[in-house]
């Protein structure tokens, strides 16, 4: 069963999709007011096993769905991707440690995520696991005779995605590259003066801002996605769907130890730590094509082994269980 705000009752191939009535407005769980008795209603009528929330856990959602599971004596587990110690209100407070509190297992869609959840509350059982899966999408095709190594940076220019330092690390390169930017920003203007003052105008593709569906192109052109993001106190990579996109068309990853993207590249790419480290990164890319091949099959095996949407299902259902199997019997509530 899915339980959704507002909406409309339905079935979508196996799944019950039951509408609840919110006050508010409905795209934004965290400020929105959903209905505590049809939610009970809901979940007394259903009966489920476990109740699996993906609403901010500091919300007026979040405490009423936690609320009525635990009155109908039905484990629940909690996700939450907030990768920031947010400030939160009194009552948002409040709502948060009882909600977890009462949470037979937690779910961070990072380690840093994971990390916050259980400070609140450590004793019930956690792990990561992704929010979403991602569909195996056709890997890209690269000719071994081609020595360029062809970089590529997706995503919004703005200082915290580390554009400068792509730049300025690109500019001490030692043989044959090019970069292709897709996307737009307050920094682009800055970024492209960077470009020309050192010398990089010819090698580098400004194509600005493309949709996702039209990014096929542009993938089928990339040997190489580069990350320069890094951490600032008020933002951190929670996710990054354009990199996971890439690995799975078997594209080689070089990310900064920024947020979440070590986690998700593991040990199907290469994670630096300052512009000198990217630079040794790339330049021993360049020199060797065979191993960014390699990483990028490595990367397309990582993304079906653990973020299809199948292998997400499967852990998600394994996590499930070892919940269950640790809640007690209890006698249902009437």
């Amino acid at each position: 069963m899915l339980a959704l705000p507002g909406g409309t009752l339905g079935l979508d191939g196996g799944i019950r999709i039951t509408p609840v009535p919110v006050k508010g407005d409905p795209t934004d769980p965290s400020a929105s007011s959903w209905n505590p008795r049809a939610l009970r209603r809901i979940l007394s009528d259903f009966r489920p096993d476990l109740v699996h929330l993906e609403i901010p856990p500091g919300s007026q959602a979040a405490a009423a769905a936690a609320r009525a599971a635990r009155r109908l004596h039905i484990p629940y587990v909690v996700f939450s991707d907030e990768s920031l110690r947010p400030r939160r209100g009194l009552l948002e407070r409040r709502r948060y440690h009882v909600t977890l509190s009462g949470a037979a297992g937690l779910v961070g869609g990072n380690l840093l995520a994971l990390s916050l959840l259980t400070e609140a509350a450590p004793d019930p059982l956690s792990t990561v696991l992704p929010q979403h899966g991602v569909t195996l999408s056709a890997p890209v095709t690269h000719d071994p005779a081609q020595r360029t190594l062809r970089l590529g940076f997706i995503g919004r220019l703005v200082p915290e995605r580390g554009g400068e330092t792509l730049l300025r690390a690109v500019a001490e390169l030692l043989g044959p590259w090019t970069l292709t930017i897709v996307g737009t920003g307050p920094e682009q203007e800055a970024l492209e003066a960077l470009a020309q003052r050192l010398g990089l105008a010819s090698r580098i593709r400004w194509l600005g801002g493309l949709p996702r569906s039209e990014l096929g192109l542009v993938w089928q052109g990339l040997d190489c996605l580069v990350i320069p993001s890094h951490d600032t106190p008020t933002w951190v990579e929670r996710a990054n769907p354009v990199l996971l996109e890439a690995m799975a068309r078997g594209i080689a990853p070089v990310v900064m130890r920024s947020g979440a993207l070590p986690e998700l590249v593991g040990d199907a790419g290469i994670v630096t730590d300052d512009r000198d480290t990217l630079v040794d990164a790339l330049q021993q890319l360049l020199a060797d094509p065979a191993r960014v091949r390699a990483l990028g099959e490595r990367a397309r095996r990582r993304i079906l082994e653990e973020f299809v949407d199948a292998a997400v299902a499967r852990r998600t259902a394994s996590f499930w269980e070892k919940v269950l199997a640790r809640v007690p019997a209890t006698p249902a509530a009437r």
